[in-house]
């Protein structure tokens, strides 16, 4: 009977002790495996936070980059409404001369005189605007004209009038040659500069 116990208690002091041997193994990796979940919680974390971080940052690059592009797109409206208003003022200048007979005149007769005289041809037909039909007197303007060449030409005067603010438009008989030499013509040729002079008295630069 004595023997029996005591085999007994010697199996349960072995189980305890492999027991305590598992326990503490089991605790041991139960440890390892909590201190490497923490440091992988660690790690996504802070990936989480730098992936965070680096969208912020782009999210805020994109915002300053469109806040920018806005900035210069509302200015470079700003400049083109400016630049508008000036083309419209000096189109409203040079539609003024037309007004100015002491000046438009003059005006006129030299820029059907080097028509003609460009042409070479002994004989033109000559549109001017509707206004000019009317008010012109184109006999003292043919004297004029035919004074500053120098030499006999014969001038048709078209009763069909030119689509212009003033001056011009001289052609063969046959319509298959002309000059246009109106005020529209001139403010367009000049327009290219005029805006780029304007541009850079008013900005510093071109527009």
């Amino acid at each position: 009977m004595f023997e029996t116990r005591k085999f007994t208690e010697d199996i349960l002091a072995v189980t305890k002790e492999k027991a305590q041997s598992i326990i503490a193994e089991a605790e041991n990796e139960t440890e390892k495996a909590l201190q490497e979940a923490k440091a992988r919680f660690s790690r996504e974390a802070e990936d989480v936070i730098r992936n965070a971080k680096a969208e912020a940052e782009g999210v805020k690059r994109r915002q300053m980059s469109e806040a920018r592009h806005k900035v210069k797109l509302q200015e470079q409206l700003e400049k083109d409404q400016i630049l508008s208003d000036v083309l419209q003022q000096t189109r409203r200048k040079i539609s003024e001369i037309s007004d100015d007979d002491g000046k438009y005149f003059p005006f006129l007769v030299s820029c059907i005189t080097n028509a003609v005289r460009e042409l070479g041809l002994g004989e033109v037909v000559v549109q001017i605007s509707a206004k000019d039909l009317k008010r012109v007197d184109k006999t003292r303007l043919e004297r004029e004209i035919l004074k500053k060449l120098g030499k006999h030409a014969k001038i048709e005067w078209s009763k069909d009038p030119a689509e212009a603010l003033g001056g011009a438009i001289v052609s063969s008989t046959d319509g298959r040659i002309r000059i246009v030499s109106t005020l529209d013509q001139k403010f367009e040729a000049l327009e290219s500069k005029l805006l780029t002079e304007a541009g850079r008295q008013l900005f510093g630069s071109n527009p």
